[in-house]
């Protein structure tokens, strides 16, 4: 097994770094945010997804499994957020937050990096890929429905999803797979120069949006939401792959994915919908800098699944 020092620094410490760039370009020349996002959403991640599936072999079976395991690890973390909300007796606003900040993770800036830098192989990352599609689909639809608190309907938060690039990247590089279309020479070359842009930029991004949060160890809400999501989160994630008979890359994949820090987007949404936003930001901010302890940690341990 590595050891927690070797994979803190040849793993963690690489993905920190140009997140504490991001994070001091933003206190000193103050970046357009929103727009390093976009050029992610609508340029890289596209990108990577359409290179990455196009060259992948999934079974329709490890699809199967892959997806409902996911969605059993969503419904039991969001049951264990409902016992902890009545246990600290949180009000709606702050009970919205609190689940949110739990069962919704970075899959994308922080995970995407991380099974890069760990598996180097199309296969570890079209796993990485498919958890963070149905994070970004339950993020879309219950996470807007549960930080709104309004008789919003559900067909309009799915056909949300259906605005999103990734979604026609995915749906493309499948379709080409299926009729066996080759990609001409010159596109498959900017597809690949354009996704190899998204790790820097998606890291330096996460540093950019950390600079904006102030940090206080006051409030106890969120130390308890940053140990179920750093700690309860990949223990579900390790008890679901066990039961469902997942095993090898994929349960290490899902397991690391699951104790990702809390996604930047539960902070937009309780901003959105006023659910209590200060709270969001804190448990973003202070579990991306606990999950540099605890991510090594996890990483040694899923070895071995």
């Amino acid at each position: 097994m590595q050891t927690i020092s070797f994979l803190f620094f040849n793993i963690i410490l690489p993905i920190f770094i140009p997140i504490g760039a991001g994070y001091l370009l933003q206190r000193k020349f103050p970046l357009n945010v929103a727009t390093l996002t976009k050029v992610q959403f609508y340029i890289f991640i596209p990108a990577l997804l359409f290179t990455t599936i196009y060259q992948t072999e999934l079974n329709s079976a490890l699809l199967r499994d892959l997806i409902l395991a996911n969605l059993v690890l969503f419904v039991l973390l969001w049951i264990a957020c409902l016992v902890c909300a009545r246990m600290l007796k949180l009000d709606a606003g702050k009970r919205s937050a609190f689940i949110n900040s739990v069962c919704f993770y970075n899959s994308g800036n922080y995970c995407i990096p991380l099974i890069q830098l760990m598996y180097h192989t199309a296969f570890a990352f079209s796993i990485q890929i498919i958890v963070m599609l149905i994070q970004q689909l339950l993020t879309n639809t219950v996470g807007v429905m549960n930080a709104s608190s309004t008789d919003r309907s559900w067909k309009g938060a799915l056909l949300e999803n259906f605005k999103m690039p990734m979604t026609y990247a995915v749906l493309i590089a499948l379709l080409c797979r299926w009729l066996s279309i080759d990609v001409p020479k010159p596109l498959w070359t900017s597809m690949e120069l354009m996704a190899q842009g998204l790790v820097p930029t998606a890291l330096i991004t996460l540093g950019a949006q950390l600079a904006s949060t102030h940090l206080y160890l006051r409030n106890f809400r969120v130390l308890v939401s940053n140990a179920m999501r750093l700690l309860v989160g990949p223990l579900l994630a390790a008890a679901v792959c066990w039961i469902w008979g997942i095993s090898g890359v994929v349960a290490q994949v899902m397991v690391i994915c699951a104790a990702a820090p809390s996604a930047v987007n539960t902070v937009l949404l309780a901003i959105e919908y006023r659910s209590d936003p200060e709270f969001a930001s804190q448990t973003v901010f202070l579990s991306t800098l606990l999950s540099a302890l605890t991510m090594p940690v996890v990483i040694a341990l899923v070895q071995y699944l």
